[in-house]
């Protein structure tokens, strides 16, 4: 049963990042697609006439997820898109094209929603970029097989390495966890002996290619890594794998415990009961959250001292940050309705309608200020030329982003948030 919750978990997590990251490596360095690194300023422009542009957005299908017994409210994504695209034409458009959306919701438990996705906005709507909710590798068979434009989904430096047209994000990118590490080592958190733990088998290339070079860049050498490499539907094969691993950890003399990938939930659900107690720092401060927010947690000393690195945060801080308040502000005169986090009951991940603003506000203005710098000569050659410098104040993050052929994420920076006991919820470290 312990095993179904963690699995539960794990994919509203994933959800709440939009990008649902798996599999896949990635290396240290962006790789940035030949479109992007060398654009010209022609290029194909589907969808494009002189007053309007066709785009497409994409959103998760919550009733798909009530049909295998996730009953989670995430706010309304389509209204959200909506209430901006209404607000944009209104006052003209972008350079005076007028943007005329397809709506197609995705269903992210298995992959035919995704690509029946992916033909009809390319091939059949024939649209000039699509923006929002994107499964896994699914935003491949648009910015690789079809060519076409992108806004969202989580870049690694593979999936960049394919794409073969422009494409940016809001979602953390291929180089974050190295700013988490860059954030850790500024703060003196890798100051100890330091191991690596990975939650998963698949995320053995992150260890290898992204956590321990990033860690070794920072002048920190791991004295032990280690992946969780048992059965994901075997609890007793992983119990016994984590406390194997820890046992090593320990014996090496190991204080200070790094945590990499999606699934690092594992080393606190495993080690409860352990009383090797090292410091523990995660690199994604969502596996932190799902660890306390599972319903089968019942100890949380484990995370004492813990620190998690992420984006801006938490929620109820991110709904105050004022871009995204005037987005908020936008959504609920449309009837799009956005309460705030902290009058939510705590600790319901499946009860978070502001997720839809969260989500929706930063993509949008991404594709303001990137169609608006591509000038009236909209194509994908003016599309790549225009994300060079672009800088942009995205919604909910109070640091703007900038984007660049190799910042296609907008190198957002890593903030650090530590476990307050009191409170059983990761802070904003002062």
């Amino acid at each position: 049963m312990r095993r179904r919750n963690l699995a539960c978990v794990g994919i509203a997590s994933a959800l709440l990042l939009v990008g649902c990251t798996s599999g896949g490596s990635s290396k240290a360095g962006n790789t940035t697609p030949p479109t992007t690194a060398a654009p010209s300023a022609t290029g194909p422009a589907p969808g494009v006439t002189a007053d309007s542009v066709k785009i497409g957005v994409t959103y998760v299908d919550t009733e798909a997820l009530k049909k295998v017994g996730l009953n989670y409210d995430l706010g309304d994504w389509a209204g959200a898109a909506k209430a901006l695209i209404a607000k944009i034409n209104a006052a003209g458009g972008i350079n005076g094209r007028k943007i005329d959306a397809t709506y197609v919701k995705v269903d992210p438990t298995g992959p035919s929603s995704s690509q029946a996705a992916c033909v009809k906005l390319t091939e059949d709507d024939d649209v000039f970029l699509v923006s929002g909710f994107f499964v896994a590798d699914a935003v491949n068979c648009f910015v690789d097989t079809h060519k076409t434009a992108v806004i969202g989904g989580t870049q690694s430096a593979e999936r960049l390495k394919n794409a073969k047209a422009p494409w940016l994000t809001s979602q953390p990118g291929a180089q974050f966890s190295s700013r988490v590490i860059t954030a850790l080592k500024d703060d003196g958190a890798l100051d100890g002996k330091v191991g690596v733990f990975v939650g998963q088998a698949e995320d053995a290339a992150t260890l290898n290619n992204d956590t321990v070079p990033a860690l070794k860049a920072a002048g920190v050498t791991p004295t032990e890594t280690a992946v969780m490499d048992a059965p994901v539907s075997d609890t007793a094969a992983i119990q016994n794998k984590v406390n194997l691993i820890a046992q090593k950890f320990q014996s090496s003399g190991v204080d200070t415990v790094v945590l990499a990938g999606q699934a690092a939930a594992n080393w606190p659900t495993y080690m409860a009961n352990n009383p090797y107690h090292p410091k523990l720092l995660f690199l994604d401060v969502i596996g932190a959250r799902a660890f306390v927010t599972n319903k089968s947690t019942t100890d949380t000393s484990v995370l004492k001292d813990s620190i998690a690195g992420g984006p801006y945060g938490p929620d109820q801080a991110i709904f105050d940050e004022p871009a995204m308040q005037a987005c908020i502000k936008t959504l609920t005169a449309a009837g799009v309705k956005t309460p705030a986090p902290d009058t939510l009951p705590a600790g319901d991940m499946s009860n978070q309608p502001f997720q839809a603003a969260f989500q929706v506000c930063p993509v949008f203005d991404i594709l303001k200020a990137w169609l608006g710098k591509a000038g009236k000569n909209l194509n994908y050659g003016t599309l790549g030329t225009a994300l060079d410098g672009l800088k942009v104040p995205v919604s909910g993050d109070p640091t703007p982003r900038v984007f660049g052929p190799n910042a296609l994420d907008g190198n957002g920076k890593a903030y650090l948030f530590v476990w307050d006991p009191a409170k059983k919820a990761y802070v904003a470290k002062s």
